[in-house]
């Protein structure tokens, strides 16, 4: 899915094409599981075993949740952390190192 074909606030959107541009296209996958929600998206690992879930609030704040597969299907990931960032390049360091870019 690309960034320009999703139903979501600028913002949003401008975060996800900032991490298109820095670690490309084909290297993450866009998870939309929060429609209702147009200021928040999920980046998931190709093998979708680790997600990282961004809301922008405010001007240049964003609200991270990261999560990890889990073996059971009752509830399918766990979670692995959660942060509140104001950098956009603290951000990347987050994405990159919980999916392995």
């Amino acid at each position: 899915m690309s960034y320009k074909k999703l139903n979501k606030d600028d913002k949003i959107k401008s975060v996800v094409r900032h991490m298109t541009d820095k670690f490309g296209k084909d290297n993450f996958k866009i998870k939309d599981h929060w429609d209702e929600d147009l200021n928040a998206i999920g980046l998931a690992d190709n093998e979708e075993k680790h997600l990282v879930y961004i809301s922008v609030y405010g001007d240049n704040d964003f609200y991270v949740a990261l999560e990890n597969s889990k073996e059971t299907d009752d509830y399918p990931h766990e979670p692995a952390g959660d942060f509140n960032i104001s950098d956009i390049g603290e951000l990347e360091r987050v994405i990159a190192r919980h999916l392995g870019l």
